[in-house]
């Protein structure tokens, strides 16, 4: 997607691909269960602007996630949305390693958690986001400053895939995890669910990251279970 979901603020992005080698791991705090956040007092700022909340001209399409261990799809009803502070060098505004200011709407809003591949190329069947092509209302482009990669500042369609927790439909904040060895990504395959991640990232603290915040939020709502690949 190349539009932000500030109505017509940005104009259509260039085509400026910055390389990915991401071979460190940045960890952040890691808690279990069901996450949630409260929003914070800058809401209205951000519904005086514009109204984050309109689907016009978004794309309607469904993208695969795993809850409690079973594949489940998501109906992707709006367009991301991403509001800076904290500061961002990418079009999108989308930002990993910091928490969000502004936020989509009122009250607490769940998580939904991107489990990326870093360093290897797992089968594409465990993949509900290939990178290419770019899945339905997401940022093309990423800051990932906060990270302190070696010589990246902004990754582009990184591929990934979802977990989350609950069946609550509506805006959900992302937390990323970065997964660095592919005998961790097939035991999260063979068991996709929060608590083999937290198992992994108490064991295995090298091969997968801990939870990295960011400010980038996803409306869905979460569909009939089938079969997890």
């Amino acid at each position: 997607m190349s539009a932000h979901p500030n109505g017509g603020r940005f104009a259509v992005w260039g085509l400026a691909i910055f390389a990915l080698t991401l071979v460190a791991c940045a960890d952040a705090s890691t808690s279990s269960g069901t996450q949630t956040l409260q929003m914070g007092a800058r809401t209205s700022d951000v519904a005086a602007a514009r109204d984050p909340n309109s689907a016009a001209g978004d794309t309607k399409a469904f993208i695969g996630a795993w809850l409690d261990g079973e594949r489940v799809t998501l109906r992707y009803t709006r367009s991301y949305f991403c509001e800076q502070p904290p500061s961002s060098i990418a079009p999108s505004e989308c930002e990993i390693g910091a928490l969000p200011e502004d936020f989509p709407r009122n009250g607490p809003i769940p998580v939904i958690y991107a489990i990326a591949p870093i360093g290897f190329t797992p089968s594409a069947a465990t993949l509900h986001c290939p990178g290419e092509p770019l899945c339905p209302n997401h940022p093309p482009m990423i800051d990932v400053q906060r990270l302190n990669i070696p010589n990246v500042s902004v990754v582009s369609r990184a591929p990934h895939s979802h977990i989350i927790t609950s069946r609550q439909a509506g805006w959900h904040r992302t937390v990323n995890i970065r997964v660095l060895n592919s005998s961790v990504w097939d035991q999260i395959v063979a068991s996709p669910s929060l608590e083999t991640v937290r198992r992994l990232q108490a064991t295995l603290p090298g091969q997968i990251s801990g939870d990295n915040p960011t400010n980038i939020f996803f409306f869905f709502h979460p569909g009939p279970e089938t079969p997890a690949p």
